[in-house]
């Protein structure tokens, strides 16, 4: 089985990836292993009630992971946390970290309050992955502004030919982009207050909460800059979506020429879902456990895997079993509460980013044709109708069927049903983005 995460498994030890929220991914050249950073997770139901400071994980195949702990120093932690007046922040959220100039970047959001958009990015540097790293400076602090300015929060980091770039934001202002020092990785103009252009922000009225989690990535073969971000509520219908410029400051247009700044939310590559199961990975947690499919994928990264020459996506998502579901009256919604880590390969089709339907499981491709795969399948439509949970239809499709012809064809592990399969990933006629595997 797939050795990424285990459902219904609330021991760390045997589930490594379980409490991965907002997760990035590094390739580090040094000890050439894979390292994720994410969110501070307080959750004692699970055991994980861990010390604030950034938890890591770290693999040497980007399959098998193993928790390390936190990487924040204790002065970098009491520096982050304070607020002023205010209590101090809980929780560190939404790290990215690189490894440029000998060192290790790494930039971290701390916050007022959740929802609040009062907030900070800072700028910890190590000379080790696994830290401790110490805090260098702000590099964007919206404390003191209104709902109108963007939201310190959710960095990523992209270069052009012309200088490193900061994206970052969260729902109010909106998605982003300011330039930094390539040397120090503070703010190129010494001004943590200047937010910068946007390039993304929710239309009037919204359709649906967001825009947040943004990461932009520069892919050589289209020569296209993509800009991924996640809209909808995290507990359940989250999603993600992608636009795309020919300059790392957009503007960022969807696959209808709309700018993703007030006309539009983006080309959806992702949202909850539910393919049919008779054996997923699962543990002994809790024995009413029922398959019900994934919720809310979300806030991921895109990642160039150097090792592989290959690309991927990098996101939490959450177990859709009913025993994990919370219904909040008072904000008339559900909350699905176990989320993990996943990464999906990425591929490109005529200049648009697809994910694949199944998470990675470490497989190399076996070519084959349309022909070879007809039959049965099941297929999933990501419309964008609603956010809702999209469920599996079974469709027969012969060698001449579109969604074949068109779609990428690919080998990987079926993990709802413990074997391997043929899947495909593609964006229909009418511009769905669609994913499938065959039914053995």
């Amino acid at each position: 089985m797939n050795g990424m995460f285990r459902l219904n498994e609330k021991k760390r030890e045997r589930n490594p990836l379980l409490g991965s929220h907002d997760p990035s991914m590094m390739w580090d050249p040094v000890t050439k292993m894979y390292y994720s950073y994410s969110t501070d997770v307080y959750e004692p139901e699970w055991g994980l009630n861990d010390k604030i400071g950034i938890p890591v994980r770290c693999s040497k195949d980007m399959i098998s992971f193993r928790y390390l702990g936190t990487v924040l120093s204790e002065k970098a932690v009491k520096q982050g946390r304070d607020n002023g007046i205010y209590k101090p922040t809980w929780n560190f959220w939404a790290p990215f970290t690189e490894y440029v100039h000998g060192e290790y970047r790494m930039y971290y959001s701390a916050t007022k309050a959740f929802g609040s958009s009062e907030s900070r990015i800072w700028l910890a540097v190590s000379d080790r992955p696994e830290g401790p790293f110490e805090n260098r400076g702000v590099v964007m602090d919206t404390w003191g502004t209104d709902d109108t300015w963007p939201n310190a929060i959710d960095p990523h980091i992209v270069r052009d030919e012309n200088g490193t770039w900061l994206v970052y934001g969260s729902f109010f202002g909106g998605i982003y982009i300011k330039e930094l020092d390539n040397r120090t990785g503070l703010p190129s103009d010494g001004n943590c207050r200047a937010p910068g252009t946007c390039i993304s922000r929710k239309t009037d009225p919204p359709r649906i909460d967001g825009p947040e989690g943004a990461a932009v990535i520069y892919c050589p073969e289209t020569e296209y800059f993509y800009l991924f971000q996640s809209y909808g509520w995290l507990g359940d219908n989250y999603d993600i979506r992608v636009g795309r410029s020919r300059r790392v400051q957009g503007p960022y247009m969807d696959r209808e020429g709309k700018n993703l700044v007030e006309e539009s939310s983006g080309f959806k590559i992702a949202n909850s879902y539910c393919f049919t199961a008779a054996n997923p990975a699962t543990g002994n947690s809790d024995p009413g456990w029922k398959w019900a499919g994934f919720r809310g994928p979300g806030h991921g990264v895109p990642f160039y895997d150097p090792m592989r020459q290959q690309y991927f996506f990098v996101h939490h998502i959450r177990d859709g079993a009913e025993i994990y579901r919370k219904y909040d009256k008072k904000e008339n919604r559900n909350s699905y509460k176990l989320h993990l880590m996943m990464i999906r390969r990425m591929f490109f089709i005529n200049g648009w980013p697809v994910l694949s339907p199944e998470p990675f499981g470490g497989e190399n491709d076996e070519k084959c044709t349309p022909g070879e795969v007809q039959g049965w399948w099941e297929l999933i439509f990501l419309s964008d109708d609603n956010n809702d949970m999209k469920y599996s239809r079974k469709i027969f499709l012969d060698a001449e069927s579109p969604y074949l012809q068109n779609g990428i064809l690919h080998t990987c592990l079926d993990y709802e049903n413990g074997r391997k399969t043929t899947a495909v990933t593609g964006i229909s006629e009418d511009g769905i983005a669609y994913w499938g595997k065959a039914v053995i």
